[in-house]
């Protein structure tokens, strides 16, 4: 088994030599960042910086809440990690190649209590991290109402003076869980702005951001006006991975950083293999495409997770056993002197991720006011009865094509700092050149969780049994064409 995954390894590392030459892409970064600070992480020049050297953030993310014993509160590990000790699994994180963690204490059920308690064992906890060796971006419960903002500004202000406590992560994917169904772009704008001056007021010397998901976050909290000092975003799925890095590297808008993905092994179904090069090569596209960061879900396998992925991603089994992804880093087999083009790192199933093959939409979305094109638009759709949603983006012309596997009724269109269009279209005109069945439509519910990745691997390497690398061949076909005409969006200010 150890020589298979030499073996293994070694050809993925002269899978890089093949590399071509290209240009790195460059982002936006702002200004108004805290200052450069000995011992604080910053930033600088679009990097993460420490103590007059770039940092790179190799982050694993563990969960934690409050517990209280004895009439003292402690931070403890999430109820389902072998072991009850915080500073004895930070120590196994660091001795994986990790150099920070993500303490998710974002639970409002498990973090109710005294407030000067839970900042103190909050304290201590950070400073178990930074004797393992680890600097620790703290997740929190988003402070929407006045107690909790009561509560961040005085943790805000209780750990100002920890070096080890680089960033501050404010809401996890509001696209999921922000209590606003349906919040206006500048409101979220205003919103992060006011967090982000309680940082700047109370803890002076630390980052702030927030967990962004999907690229149809620019629906709402769009990434690239948040006032956030860098951009934090969730991926998952490998046919959605590459692209969705892909599109937050052109059009976040500034730095940015892979603060989870993960692929869900259990040695059976999904070999232990497969999520060792998972890792790899999300790691590889990552920093080939400019994050600044990369951020793994998560530290051990949750049995009681409500889906696969949610049971299976943990770098150790429930039992508590480390699995060989977790040696990813440590392994050593890098290679990063190669050069990629712009072409090569698109991925080829860019606009349409999911393989739908039955119905593409084509539109264009221009500036309302320039009539010019919008690149990196976002176009969404859903089936009739909203339970079936697919994406694309515009290309250099504005132009999209939406492939789904089910008549699209519903559409939403909105790009990196301009508004947002909602609209139905019932009566939508299609080709169908073969004269097929235009009711009884294959698939038609397929979507996200139901679609295996599996057939799309490219497998022609035996020595790589994980490659994903998608055969193109499977991301142009189509049945039927409709056209959705064009969408004019305005720029916000």
């Amino acid at each position: 088994m150890a020589t298979r995954k030499l073996l293994l390894c070694l050809a993925v590392c002269l899978s890089l030599l093949s590399c071509h030459n290209g240009r790195a892409p460059e982002v936006a970064y702002s200004d108004s960042l805290p200052p450069i600070t000995d011992g604080y992480v910053g930033l600088q020049d679009g990097h993460f910086v420490l103590d007059g050297e770039y940092w790179y953030p190799l982050m694993l993310n563990y969960k934690a809440e409050f517990q209280e014993a004895d009439g003292r509160v402690e931070v403890v590990p999430a109820y389902y990690y072998s072991g009850r000790s915080i500073r004895e699994h930070f120590d196994t994180i660091a001795s994986w190649g990790f150099n920070a963690v993500r303490v998710c204490l974002d639970d409002k059920e498990r973090t109710a209590g005294d407030n000067a308690a839970r900042f103190d064992a909050t304290r201590r906890m950070v400073q178990q991290a930074d004797s393992a060796g680890l600097k620790v971006m703290l997740l929190i419960v988003p402070p929407f109402d006045s107690c909790w903002q009561a509560y961040t500004q005085g943790l805000l202000r209780h750990l100002a003076d920890l070096t080890a406590l680089w960033a501050y992560d404010f809401i996890n994917e509001p696209l999921y869980f922000d209590p606003e169904p349906s919040r206006d772009k500048m409101d979220a704008v205003r919103l992060v702005a006011e967090w982000r001056h309680w940082v700047r007021q109370y803890a002076p010397h630390q980052l702030f951001t927030v967990a962004t998901s999907e690229p149809i976050e620019v629906f709402e909290w769009d990434p690239s006006m948040l006032p956030t000092d860098f951009v934090e975003m969730h991926t998952y799925h490998p046919l959605r991975v590459y692209s969705e890095m892909w599109w937050y590297s052109r059009y976040c808008g500034k730095p940015w950083m892979v603060g989870e993905t993960g692929l869900p092994a259990d040695g059976d179904s999904v070999p232990w293999d497969w999520q060792w090069l998972f890792l790899y090569r999300t790691f590889e596209r990552a920093k080939y495409l400019g994050a600044i960061g990369y951020g793994w879900w998560e530290f051990q396998d949750c049995p009681s997770g409500v889906n696969f992925e949610a049971k299976y991603t943990g770098l150790r089994d429930s039992t508590g056993k480390s699995k060989p992804a977790a040696r990813v880093f440590t392994d050593g087999l890098f290679c990063f002197s190669c050069y990629y083009t712009d072409e090569e790192l698109r991925p080829v199933n860019y606009y349409n991720m999911l393989a739908y093959s039955n119905i593409r939409l084509t539109g264009r979305v221009v500036d309302a006011a320039s009539g010019k094109p919008v690149e990196g638009a976002v176009v969404r759709g859903w089936n009739k009865a909203w339970s079936v949603g697919m994406n694309t983006y515009t290309d250099s012309e504005g132009r999209f094509t939406l492939y789904s596997n089910d008549y699209n009724v519903h559409f939403e269109v909105s790009a990196p700092g301009m508004s947002r269009k909602k609209f139905d279209r019932r009566k939508i005109k299609y080709s169908n050149p073969q004269g097929i069945d235009t009711e009884n439509l294959p698939d038609r519910d397929r979507e996200y969780h139901q679609i295996d990745y599996k057939p799309y691997l490219n497998t022609s390497n035996p020595d790589i049994p994980f490659n994903m690398d998608f055969d193109s061949a499977h991301f142009f076909r189509y049945t039927l064409e409709g056209e959705l005409g064009t969408v004019r969006l305005r720029r916000l200010k």
